[in-house]
């Protein structure tokens, strides 16, 4: 089967895939059913994830709020609780923009989710390994996605959020020290920038999932065609570990859980994510870093790479790329020490076509680009191999 048959039966014939939900389970079943049927020996292996992204979010606003609350109402004790659980929300949205536990993570909704991988061994000794990583859930069509001005709002919305919390804090301080009126006037900008984050977080999460052919049916679709080849012609010297993620939108968690079990096993692994690869007016883009609330710096080696077969083969449209705001599963094999590089399909502007969108359909995808992608990862493979 191609990457388009695949991307063509997980968006269509699954359909939406959120978190945690059934049909992301569907689509774990296929990944395995694949990885089996062409001669593999597929694992699934379960773990806990959250059931929504946009929840920590809101739960952080409220929480702020309901300080906000006391504050007003209770006096030098108000204001010294609502610093508290101000304290608490703030601190506890820090480390979950980290991907670290936290109380949010404890006291929000859970369920199930999976991880299908399978590892191809080389023809000889294994010198080298690589990770192709593909997550199979996908995202909410919230407001905040919809259209190009909302995305740009949102992105500032966000650390202005953060911002009017913590001066919310520095408020009830003062409130909690020598109690005045003033201090209580001044909270009410603050803490209506805060409601209006609140509204949209709760807002995403009445949207429905979208179909996700490009995010991330697409890269799905060429990590199994990619594995079909690797099984016909395994590599020289190199294991190619071939990993369908889990839970992606909500927190890298199917990532995360991959890397922590295995880390061991991974040694210097290449950690290689496929992402939002079938957008129209795409070419092969590779990012240089992601910045979410860390930075995650792709590895200098691997980018060398990418950009030698870009200058090698300039019908592929090999170009670097960045993202601010957002995260994919590179984040997750950085954070357990491993040499990463992503393949985001971001046009030379930075746009990612139909990103979070009721659009991301199988109508909107490129094969073409499908193909380049595909073509691009195999010679990125070989030059890994002779490398190692």
């Amino acid at each position: 089967m191609t990457a388009m048959e695949h991307v063509r039966y997980l968006a269509k014939t699954i359909g939406p895939r959120g978190s945690a939900t059934k049909n992301e389970e569907l689509a774990a079943r296929y990944a395995a059913d694949v990885l089996r049927h062409q001669g593999l020996a597929p694992t699934v292996e379960t773990f806990t994830a959250a059931r929504s992204a946009w929840y920590p979010s809101a739960l952080f606003c409220a929480l702020v709020l309901v300080g906000e609350v006391l504050f007003w109402l209770g006096g030098r004790w108000g204001a010294l609780a609502g610093l508290a659980l101000g304290a608490l929300a703030i601190a506890a949205t820090l480390l979950e923009l980290a991907f670290r536990p936290n109380p949010l993570r404890w006291l929000l909704p859970k369920g199930q989710s999976r991880n299908v991988w399978a590892r191809l061994e080389p023809q000889g000794e294994a010198r080298a390994q690589v990770v192709l990583v593909a997550h199979l859930d996908t995202h909410r069509t919230p407001l905040v996605f919809s259209a190009p001005g909302w995305v740009r709002l949102f992105k500032a919305l966000v650390p202005a959020g953060l911002g009017c919390a913590v001066g919310l804090l520095v408020l009830f301080a003062l409130g909690a020290a020598a109690p005045a009126a003033l201090w209580r006037w001044l909270s009410l900008p603050p803490a209506l920038v805060v409601t209006g984050l609140l509204v949209l977080t709760l807002q995403a999460d009445l949207t429905p999932y979208t179909e996700g052919a490009n995010d991330n049916a697409s890269g799905v679709g060429v990590v199994l065609s990619l594995a079909a080849k690797l099984k016909a012609a395994p590599l020289a010297r190199t294991a190619v570990w071939v990993v369908l993620s889990g839970a992606e939108e909500v927190g890298d968690y199917g990532a995360d859980a991959f890397a922590a079990a295995h880390r061991a096993e991974l040694g210097d692994a290449a950690w290689v994510t496929v992402d939002n690869v079938a957008g129209q007016g795409v070419g092969v883009a590779y990012l240089t870093q992601e910045r979410f609330l860390l930075t995650v710096e792709s590895d200098r080696g691997l980018m060398d790479v990418a950009q030698r077969i870009g200058e090698r083969q300039p019908d592929l449209d090999v170009y670097p790329s960045a993202m601010a705001g957002a995260y994919t599963d590179s984040t997750a094999g950085a954070k357990h020490g491993l040499r990463v590089l992503t393949l985001v399909g971001h046009r030379r502007d930075g746009s990612l076509p139909n990103w979070h969108q009721v659009s991301d359909v199988l109508e909107n995808v490129d094969p073409a680009t499908v193909e380049r992608y595909e073509a691009f990862l195999w010679e990125l493979l070989q030059e890994i191999d002779i490398q190692a």
